[in-house]
């Protein structure tokens, strides 16, 4: 008997290429709820508070599966379950006992917006007494299910303290662009955000203390990120194997036994790093890993596409789907250059290898 957990997988990777070209008619709304049924938006989530307990491994390890499959659900996972930790991390108990039941259940969708490691916001809040006000445009969110969702943003006041606020979408002044077109993941809910005087009580606020609560929150929304490169450099990998025969075994073999050696080593790290308590100290560790596994997912998608030769640049094959997901890891917040840069600020350099050495050239 096939388990549910493969019933869930067959179900998503027989519609990954709808929802990765946006057809008509096919949502990730499917996904959610599947997610949802399954129990797998609850892995790493303390049973006090709905969840199935765990560490945050063990829902490092679904994002990764379901991405196997399907990149889009595995994205729109990622944002489900990022918005969940936002709430699980934050000491409001009206959050907890009014909106965590019902993102976990994927009645509504969760979104949130990860900065470049930039200090500029562009929400600005406005606090008078039990209420917050906030103004500002988001230029790219995902998981913005229409008129059906909840979203973090980080905004600052005039004397500069920095708030993370729950936003609902049925507060008046919520103003959801229509869907962005994407080279893949379309299906993803990724738009535009307006907030035009959106008026909340501070009920709605996770914290009146960002930059403490990003710190100690970032690592674990990056570290779940990897799943995401993790789970489509394993398929990709696979996917090359049984392409890898008599005739082009010669030429494939070294690259993708290194590629599986290198999956192998970043799996340890993250089994590693998905059991600490505290990912204050691992937060270089986990940046690194972002990257290598992010470069790791590029370099294995190419290979299968070379492996499987022109078949897979048909645009219907599995491969050219991949392709298009894979292209995403690499924009996604923070995006690959910011990280680099965010990891070349403590790096020492040797004189003459920095820009202006090649400006000379």
């Amino acid at each position: 008997m096939v388990s549910q957990h493969r019933t869930i997988e067959l179900s998503l990777a027989e519609q990954a290429g709808w929802l990765n070209e946006g057809v008509s008619g096919c949502s990730v709304a499917s996904s959610l709820s599947l997610l949802s049924s399954s129990g797998r938006l609850a892995h790493g989530v303390a049973e006090n508070l709905g969840g199935s307990g765990g560490t945050l491994l063990s829902a490092v390890e679904e994002i990764a599966t379901v991405s196997e499959q399907c990149l889009t659900s595995g994205f729109v996972f990622w944002c489900q379950r990022t918005f969940i930790e936002y709430l699980i991390s934050s000491s409001n108990r009206w959050l907890h006992l009014q909106i965590l039941p019902k993102i976990l259940r994927a009645e509504c969708s969760g979104a949130t917006v990860i900065e470049d490691f930039v200090d500029s916001v562009p929400i600005h809040a406005s606090l008078q007494g039990d209420t917050v006000t906030l103004q500002g445009f988001l230029p790219w969110v995902s998981n913005l299910q229409p008129k059906n969702f909840y979203v973090v943003v980080t905004a600052k006041t005039d004397d500069g303290k920095k708030l993370i606020v729950a936003v609902p979408s049925k507060a008046k002044g919520i103003q959801r662009g229509d869907d962005l077109q994407l080279l893949g993941l379309q299906a993803s809910w990724t738009s535009t955000l307006r907030l035009n005087k959106v008026c909340l009580s501070r009920q709605w606020i996770i914290s009146e203390n960002a930059d403490l609560f990003l710190s100690q929150i970032r690592p674990k929304l990056i570290l779940m990120q990897c799943a995401l490169g993790l789970g489509i450099t394993r398929r990709s990998l696979q996917e090359t194997l049984q392409s890898t025969d008599g005739d082009n075994e010669e030429a494939l073999i070294n690259r993708l036994r290194y590629n599986a050696f290198t999956l192998t080593q970043l799996e340890a790290q993250i089994w590693k790093l998905g059991t600490l308590q505290n990912f204050n100290s691992s937060k270089r560790e986990i940046l690194e890993l972002r990257v290598a596994l992010t470069r790791l997912a590029l370099d294995s998608v190419w290979l299968e596409l070379e492996a499987k030769g022109v078949n897979a640049y048909l645009k219907p094959s599995g491969t050219a789907r991949r392709l298009r997901e894979v292209a995403f890891l690499p924009v996604m917040a923070p995006t690959l250059l910011h990280l680099e840069q965010e990891l070349q600020k403590t790096t020492n350099i040797l004189p003459g290898l920095g820009a202006s050495a090649f400006k000379q050239i």
